[in-house]
């Protein structure tokens, strides 16, 4: 796993174009409610390369009203263009917004892989933030198991953060 941030660091703030046409900042949206980013290259990935995201895609679509449920939040980024993720997501009815990364801006600032096919960069492989209402990360996901991963989003954000060990407070 090639991510900058881990657990209990900050979500840095970077602007994205979402597919309902408006610019987000990822550091607003988590603030508003807990949310999960997906970071994926199936939009315009072809073939095997496309598969773990489009699974994690349908994932998150299938449990879609469990995490709203949960008051948890889902956008998934990639770097394809607006339009590109328009036509995804009318093609694959997903009830949450795609935000375009097409500069990779947060890609980079993430220290997120990406990978080309031909002229196509994209991320390399998806990657799963779970981010708390004060915007801090609970948990990256890198190897995402789309089976168990609605129950695994919905347990790590619901879960209070842990206290800090002893040890931890000593070496502050």
């Amino acid at each position: 796993m090639n991510v900058k941030l881990a657990v209990g660091d900050p979500l840095p703030s970077v602007g994205l174009r979402a597919t309902d046409g408006y610019l987000l900042n990822l550091r607003s949206f988590v603030t508003k409610q807990p949310a999960v980013l997906l970071f994926f290259g199936a939009p315009t990935l072809k073939g095997t390369a496309a598969a773990p995201g489009l699974a994690a895609v349908q994932a998150l679509a299938s449990g879609y009203r469990r995490l709203q449920q949960a008051g948890i939040g889902v956008a998934a980024i990639s770097c394809d263009s607006e339009q590109e993720q328009t036509d995804f997501v009318a093609q694959h009815e997903l009830p949450f917004l795609l935000l375009s990364d097409e500069r990779r801006s947060a890609v980079e600032m993430l220290g997120i892989g990406t990978s080309a096919q031909r002229d196509n960069v994209n991320v390399a492989r998806p990657i799963i933030l779970a981010v708390d209402v004060q915007g801090d990360v609970r948990a990256v996901i890198d190897r995402i198991e789309p089976q168990y991963l609605v129950e695994q989003l919905i347990t790590v954000l619901s879960e209070p953060i842990p206290a800090a060990t002893e040890d931890a407070a000593a070496a502050s």
